[in-house]
């Protein structure tokens, strides 16, 4: 008799098979799908609200200016952090608004130069020249302004600024 050959163990596999299975196999196709066709959507979705051609920012009407009053120039002396005086010519312009008539802003004229004095000999050499502050300074102007009666003034142009 011829003897069967004993049973001989399984031969063992070439490479081991991964730790979970064919579900991080599964994740790892799927996932990237997903998040590529949601992209895709909020792409879409963006493209069809926005116009097909751009369409140029819509421009802001500018009104003419209104009456606009020069007053002389004024002749300041102001001290700087090191209290040296330094000599400033300020001339400044008061735009008002279109609908006031230039005969009724004569009157405010002096006030508004009392004014813009007054508060120009508040301010320090670096506060008159420092470019950053200009904003400011034409904000708190037209405050003053307001303040003693010409509340139809709408800016303040500092039309002069020459300092030593």
């Amino acid at each position: 008799m011829s003897e069967k050959p004993a049973d001989k163990p399984a031969a063992a596999p070439t490479s081991a098979p991964s730790k979970g299975g064919g579900a991080g196999m599964i994740v790892g196709m799927v996932l990237p799908a997903l998040l590529a066709g949601g992209a895709a959507y909020g792409a879409a979705r963006a493209a069809a609200k926005a116009p097909a051609h751009a369409e140029a920012p819509a421009h802001r009407e500018v009104k003419p200016p209104g009456p606009t009053v020069a007053l002389d120039p004024f002749l300041v002396s102001v001290q700087d952090a090191s209290k040296k005086a330094h000599p400033i010519k300020l001339t400044v312009a008061v735009e008002f608004e279109v609908t006031a008539k230039e005969d009724m802003l004569k009157p405010f004229m002096p006030r508004v130069r009392d004014a813009i004095l007054s508060f120009v000999r508040t301010l320090s050499y670096e506060e008159m020249t420092d470019p950053a502050h200009s904003e400011q300074f034409r904000t708190e102007l037209l405050e003053r302004c307001h303040k003693i009666g010409a509340t139809d003034a709408t800016r303040i142009l500092i039309t002069d600024l020459v300092s030593q």
